[in-house]
């Protein structure tokens, strides 16, 4: 949850997101073998409290939460645009908490993409990240496209939570330490936002659609080149 006040500046989403109903309209593929998958399965983890649910919020609904209440499997539907196509991401938000670990698991059935997600201000969940989200998701979708996102990047300037971690001896992760990490878990992509200011938000879900939209692009053509539609 966050507690201090920043001060921020929103620029309007570039993107299009819609309610669930507006999202089912329009969305059919094309037919026949040139068709391309319009719908793709995101997941976002993390420890609790790391800014996931608020990212999700901020992005589906373009407004953000004050209050984020505990999560366990929420799913939303938005759409997207993206390289003159639109698209439909389906949105799991799963609970960070040790007594969902069993319920988890479900998510990352026919997932296309995952967001691990921790926040820069905290020092344990970005340490979570390798100690249990990477090997996790290792477990259950190892060939799945990981993004790694830095959440609440307007704290970094809030002297209070600054000095707190001074005085605990730790200090903010920092962007080259994201980066670093990335490399480490082979995440295809880091990406740090601020859902409070509206910040790098929608840079989130495009880089996902992409990454979903490149993987589904190199398996039709797999496909097709076995298939009866491809040239002989």
């Amino acid at each position: 949850m966050y507690t201090a006040t920043t001060s921020c500046h929103w620029k309007h989403s570039s993107l299009f997101v819609f309610s669930e109903n507006m999202a089912q309209k329009g969305l059919g593929a094309s037919r026949g073998c040139t068709s391309e998958q319009k719908e793709f399965n995101i997941v976002a983890v993390g420890d609790a409290a790391c800014g996931k649910t608020a990212l999700i919020t901020t992005y589906t609904t373009g407004v953000f939460p004050e209050y984020c209440l505990p999560t366990v499997l929420e799913s939303t539907v938005a759409n997207t645009v993206f390289d003159g196509q639109q698209f439909q991401l389906n949105i799991s938000d799963c609970s960070g908490t040790e007594d969902f670990d069993r319920l988890r698991p479900m998510s990352y059935r026919n997932v296309d993409v995952v967001l691990i997600c921790y926040d820069v201000m905290s020092p344990a969940t970005f340490e979570n990240v390798f100690h249990r989200w990477y090997p996790e998701v290792q477990h259950f979708c190892a060939r799945v496209p990981i993004i790694l996102v830095g959440c609440k990047t307007d704290l970094r300037s809030d002297k209070f939570l600054e000095e707190k971690l001074w005085s605990l001896g730790q200090n903010a992760i920092m962007y080259t330490q994201g980066e670093e990490a990335r490399r480490k878990i082979s995440a295809v992509a880091y990406l740090e936002c601020s859902a409070k200011c509206h910040e790098k938000v929608d840079d989130v879900f495009r880089e996902a659609t992409k990454q979903a939209l490149m993987v589904k692009r190199v398996k039709a053509r797999v496909t097709k080149s076995g298939s009866p539609c491809a040239s002989s």
